[in-house]
């Protein structure tokens, strides 16, 4: 009887599948406007048992008896570059190339490219959640009204170097929300800074829509492959009753 299952194992996993799909799409495009935003992909793999062997003292129902299914992979942050959207707001900073800026809230380090910082209330150079920035060697910036920043992250005030901005890559690179990021830090050289600009979301607006509108039409035909199957398997057990 376990061949009288798998269809359905095979056709729910694969509905479970767009729906991971869907969620992700959506969750792009709901960020297609936030600032330094990297979308996320899904990567789907297939599950199966080796030379499509049934496993021994195990029921029909249980899916190691199908022989291959759709599972989800992992989520893979996309980090290319978004475009760089000029604010003439000199508190605004975007990373051309490589890199995240160090930040933190006062427990533990964090990393972003959300650049578009504000003066907390001592003076001082913060993220948009109050996170201080922080400079190469782990000190807090200052803001001053003459304070410029150049190419490679040196910060001058009234001409003279006070230090440079913190910027570094990260391997094993996860999202922690809010547009903050976590991973092992690791030097960055290819990057500018640009004062006065942000970056832009690298989510392309109509790709996306052409990805969800594709997810929901698979969804249809997985569910409509359902009903069609269950219609069928209710024909023959009623066959068998007779």
């Amino acid at each position: 009887m376990a061949i009288d299952y798998q269809p359905i194992y095979l056709l729910g996993s694969g509905m479970l599948l767009q729906d991971r799909r869907l969620s992700v799409a959506t969750n792009n495009m709901s960020n297609m406007n936030t600032y330094a935003f990297k979308k996320d992909i899904l990567v789907a793999s297939s599950w199966y048992v080796d030379n499509g062997v049934r496993i021994d003292n195990s029921s029909a129902e249980n899916p190691s008896n199908n022989f291959v299914y759709p599972i989800v992979g992992n989520i893979h942050i996309d980090i290319t570059q978004g475009s760089l959207i000029q604010t003439n707001n000199k508190l605004d900073f975007a990373i051309e190339g490589e890199g995240f800026f160090v930040v933190t809230d006062g427990r533990e380090i964090l990393y972003t490219r959300k650049g578009n910082f504000k003066v907390d209330g001592e003076g001082y150079l913060v993220t948009d959640l109050g996170y201080r920035v922080l400079t190469e060697d782990g000190k807090y910036i200052r803001v001053t009204d003459s304070m410029e920043v150049d190419r490679k992250g040196y910060i001058y005030h009234e001409g003279e170097i006070v230090g440079r901005l913190g910027i570094v890559n990260l391997e094993n690179l996860v999202k922690l929300g809010e547009g903050m990021f976590g991973g092992n830090p690791v030097p960055a050289d290819g990057y500018n800074v640009y004062q006065g600009f942000l970056e832009a979301s690298n989510v392309d607006a109509f790709k996306e829509m052409v990805n969800i509108i594709e997810i929901t039409r698979a969804h249809e035909v997985y569910s409509r492959l359902i009903q069609s199957f269950d219609l069928i398997q209710s024909k023959v057990s009623r066959g068998f009753r007779a």
